[in-house]
């Protein structure tokens, strides 16, 4: 015959925990220092992509304005009121 056995029992541990606390090591500067006629030729460079991307911009605005404005004037027109 089997026999019964009895259920376990869990019962409530308690684990101490301690902060512990992580130093954070920066790395020591070096010498290699970028020179000042860099950062201006790379703010010259930005400032031509800026001008590019915004005449393609403007290029863009002008197309699609082109585009729809034939179907915004039949628009205008059905809405409007016709003068007799």
């Amino acid at each position: 015959m089997a026999t019964k056995s009895s259920p376990k029992l869990m019962t409530e541990q308690s684990y101490s925990v301690t902060k512990e606390e992580a130093k954070v090591v920066l790395p020591k500067p070096t010498d290699n220092i970028i020179p000042l006629s860099s950062y201006v030729q790379d703010m010259k460079n930005r400032w031509k992509i800026h001008q590019y991307e915004i005449k393609e911009l403007s290029k863009d605005i002008e197309w699609l304005y082109n585009k729809s404005k034939p179907y915004l004037d039949k628009v205008r027109d059905r809405i409007s009121p016709k003068a007799s």
